[in-house]
C-alpha cells in the first residue's frame, strides 16, 4: 500500500482523503452552530466522510456498496462547500443590511435641544439623500456626530445635547441605509465617507450663510464617531486634510476584516476563519467596496496636525479595545486614549457619564479654534 500511494493514482487518493477530512472538520464546525441556525444541523451528516473513504479504499468496496460510498463522499464534499458559501452569503446579507436601530433615545427626551433643532436633508456625491437634525450654537464651532453600525442619528442625542449646551453647533444625521436616509446597504465607511463629506459641506455652507447675515459663522468643525462612525471619521479625515480640526473616536474597529471577524464569532457563534474572509469577499462582490480601503489603523497615520481622542470600553466583546490601541499606536501627535473600565461596546458615555462629558467638551473646546 505504501508503494501504491507514490503512484499518480495514489497521490490523487491522498488528496481526496485530505479533502474529505477538511470537509468533515468544516461540517462539524457548522453543525455545532445548529442551535442558532437549524439548517446547519444537516452538516453533521457529512462528518463521517473520511471514515467512509477509508473503508472504500482499504476494503475495496465494490458493487452497490462502492457506488453508495462514492456518492456519499461526493455529496458530502459538495454540500459542505455549498453550506460554507451559504453561511458566508448569509453573513454578508446580515452585515450589509443590519436590523433596525433601537429606540432607546428619542428627541423628545431632550426638550432644549428639540426646541432648537432644524430638520435637514442633503445629498451625498453619489446622489444618496441623507436626513438629519441640526441645532445652531453661538460659539462659532461645530461638531458632526456619526452614529454606529446598527444605529441612527438618535443614538448620538446624548452627545449632541451636551455639546449644544456648551454652545456648539451640532449636526447629527442618518448614514445611508439607516434611519430616514436613502441607500441600499451599509459599507463600513467605504461609501459613508461621502455622507460625511456632504455633512461637512452643509456645515460650511451654513457658516457662510450665518456670516452673510451678520453672524459669527462657523470657524472650525470637529467629528465624533461611534463604532462604525468612528472608523468612518478616520477614513474621511485621512482623505480630506484640513477639513476637520479635531476627532473623537469611540469604539472603532481597526479594519473591515477585524470588524467582521470579531462580530462573526460574537453574533453567529462560528470561528472567524474561514467564514469571515469569505463573508467579506461576498460583501465586496455585492457592493463594489474594497476591504483594503477600510483599514482605519492605516488611514489614521495620514492624519496630521489634527488632535485625536480615542475612547474604548475594556469590556467590549463586539470590537476589542485592542483595536483602538492599535489605531492609537499609528496616530500622530497630538493624541490621547481613554480605556474605560467596565464599559462595553459604545457605552462609555453611560458607565462614566460625567467624565465622558468633561473629556469630550474639554477636548472640542480646546481644539476647535
Amino acid at each position: 500500500m505504501i508503494t501504491s500511494l507514490k503512484t499518480p493514482m495514489g497521490i490523487v487518493t491522498i488528496l481526496i482523503f485530505i479533502l474529505t477530512i477538511l470537509a468533515a472538520i468544516l461540517s462539524g464546525v457548522m453543525g455545532a452552530a445548529g442551535p442558532s441556525t437549524k439548517v446547519l444541523f444537516i452538516a453533521w451528516l457529512f462528518v463521517p466522510a473520511p471514515i467512509i473513504f477509508v473503508l472504500l479504499v482499504w476494503k475495496k468496496l465494490i458493487g452497490i456498496a462502492g457506488i453508495a460510498s462514492k456518492a456519499y463522499i461526493s455529496i458530502s464534499v459538495a454540500l459542505t462547500v455549498l453550506l460554507l458559501l451559504a453561511v458566508a452569503w448569509s453573513g454578508s446579507q446580515t452585515a450589509l443590511h443590519p436590523g433596525p436601530a433601537s429606540d432607546e433615545e428619542t428627541l423628545s427626551m431632550y426638550p432644549q435641544l428639540e426646541a432648537n433643532i432644524e430638520t435637514v436633508s442633503f445629498l451625498a456625491a453619489d446622489g444618496v439623500k441623507l436626513s438629519g437634525w441640526m441645532a445652531t450654537g453661538d460659539s462659532g464651532k461645530a461638531v458632526i456626530l456619526l452614529h454606529g453600525y446598527t444605529g441612527d442619528r438618535t443614538a448620538m442625542l446624548p452627545q449632541a445635547k451636551m455639546l449644544f449646551d456648551e454652545g456648539f453647533t451640532v449636526l447629527l444625521f442618518d448614514f445611508r441605509h439607516r434611519g430616514e436616509s436613502e441607500g441600499d446597504f451599509v459599507s463600513f465607511g467605504y461609501y459613508e465617507k461621502q455622507d460625511v463629506l456632504a455633512a461637512v459641506n452643509l456645515i460650511e455652507e451654513t457658516g457662510k450663510t450665518m456670516r452673510a447675515s451678520g453672524g459669527t459663522g462657523i470657524e472650525s468643525i470637529g467629528l465624533i464617531g461611534l463604532s462604525n462612525g468612528g472608523a468612518t471619521a478616520i477614513l474621511f479625515a485621512a482623505e480630506n486634510p484640513g477639513r476637520i480640526k479635531a476627532l473623537v473616536i469611540d469604539s472603532a474597529f481597526k479594519s473591515l476584516d477585524s470588524a467582521v471577524s470579531q462580530s462573526f464569532t460574537h453574533f453567529v457563534g462560528l470561528p472567524a476563519f474561514p467564514f469571515a474572509p469569505i463573508t467579506v469577499w461576498f460583501s465586496e462582490l455585492r457592493t463594489g467596496l474594497n476591504r483594503k480601503d477600510v483599514i482605519p489603523e492605516e488611514a489614521i497615520a495620514n492624519i496630521t496636525d489634527t488632535p485625536v481622542l480615542i475612547i474604548h470600553g475594556l469590556e467590549d466583546e463586539t470590537i476589542s479595545y485592542t483595536d483602538s490601541e492599535e489605531i492609537y499606536s499609528k496616530a500622530n501627535q497630538p493624541k490621547d486614549i481613554w480605556l474605560v473600565p467596565g464599559a462595553e461596546h459604545g457605552d462609555a458615555s453611560e458607565i462614566e457619564e460625567q467624565e465622558y462629558q468633561n473629556r469630550i467638551v474639554s477636548f472640542f473646546t480646546e481644539n476647535l479654534k
